[in-house]
């Protein structure tokens, strides 16, 4: 039975899968539309969400470069957590609908990640608009893209799964100027950091003669130069973001990129699965060992301390003793008969017999002698 237990624990240990708790929701993640509903509640319980859905995008889009998008949630009052699901998606079908199917990519979510689905804990509420910003490369290929803002939340009274979708914004995807000064196609900002860690970053342009980064931290904007096509971030002392742009100037019109956010973070804690199933076998290869152990120091016990053959006996013996009138009759009966030497005639031992002749056959003898008279 213990060996049983033992092997259910491992197959349970090694069955688990590594995952991160995300309570009061399912974490960012990259996530279809299909999703919405069905995540939080069965479609019984679900709802129409009622928000107000806005996506903004920038005058000016081209194509293969980074731009920011700004979107806004509000008229809504959401359940006690104050948590709403956004979702960036290129149709309201549910099917095939992540931004990088239509080509776009998501290069800072608002919260520092890279998925077009982020849950964000904020003031929602009937009066108030929560506006968040994402960072965007646009589609390399110039024409007319949509792109849609989906929501999912709860209700102040609980129990409902609320969700709902913006209408189409569409956006015009122009041709890149050839003065245009920019940043190279291929470069992609830095969004985490350590706490207490310098961060250099290094920008690769196209068309710039000069380069001057603006850092906001809090209501204060802070120029850092650019030498070499690097500059350096301070470091922060406590968990938080910073944001900065990048000002390029050359032979086109002055550019001024996104505003990229950058977030320092305690180290997360990070696990190697192949060491935790490692570390689960020799759990149970030490548990099957105890078991062994354990049986065998039973068994050896049992034999040092079985006085069954003992017991039969003291128990034959009580037996005995309890009815001595049938031991006496077995005595008696297993006792062998004593042979008895029978009397010589008085002429004394027939002539030519031994002692031991006449033990054995004498009595016969005297018998022959009475029936013919003789004594």
């Amino acid at each position: 039975m213990r060996l049983k237990i033992v092997i259910v624990l491992l197959v349970l240990l090694l069955s688990a899968t590594v995952s991160t708790a995300n309570p009061g929701g399912k974490g960012d993640d990259v996530r279809s539309r299909d999703c919405a509903g069905s995540c939080h509640a069965s479609s019984s319980s679900n709802g129409i969400s009622t928000a107000t859905l806005d996506i903004n995008f920038p005058n000016d889009v081209y194509a293969g470069l980074l731009i920011e998008v700004q979107t806004s949630v509000g008229n809504v009052d959401v359940s006690s957590n104050n948590m709403v699901g956004m979702a960036l998606l290129i149709n309201s079908d549910g099917a095939k609908d992540l931004p990088a199917n239509g080509g776009w990519e998501i290069v800072t979510d608002p919260n520092g990640g890279t998925n077009n689905y982020v849950e964000i804990t904020d003031s929602f509420s009937s009066q108030n608009i929560v506006n968040r910003s994402w960072t965007l490369r646009s589609p390399s290929n110039p024409g007319t893209y949509e792109l849609y803002l989906a929501v999912q939340h709860g209700t102040p009274e609980g129990g409902v799964a609320m969700s709902g979708i913006s209408q189409a914004k569409s956006v015009t995807v122009e041709e890149v100027p050839e003065n245009l000064p920019r940043l190279s196609e291929d470069w992609t900002p830095t969004n985490l950091r350590e706490i207490g860690v310098e961060t250099i970053i290094t920008i690769d342009t196209v068309n710039v003669d000069s380069a001057t980064v603006e850092l906001m931290n809090g209501a204060e904007i802070i120029t850092i130069p650019v030498v070499d096509n690097e500059f350096t971030i301070p470091a922060a002392v406590n968990p938080g973001t910073v944001q900065w742009r990048l000002i390029m100037e050359g032979e086109g019109p002055t550019q001024y990129s996104p505003w990229f956010r950058l977030t320092a973070q305690e180290p997360g804690w990070e696990v190697d699965e192949t060491a935790l199933y490692l570390q689960g076998v020799a759990l149970f290869l030490l548990c099957a060992g105890l078991v062994v152990l354990m049986r065998t120091e039973e068994e050896d016990y049992l034999k040092d301390y079985d006085n069954t053959s003992h017991l039969n006996e003291s128990t034959q013996s009580a037996e005995e003793y309890s009815n001595p009138q049938q031991v006496v009759e077995e005595q008696i009966a297993t006792t062998p008969e004593v042979q008895q030497t029978p009397p010589l005639p008085a002429t004394g031992l027939p002539e030519g017999w031994t002692m031991e002749q006449w033990a054995y056959y004498g009595q016969e003898h005297l018998d022959n002698l009475a029936k013919e008279g003789v004594q």
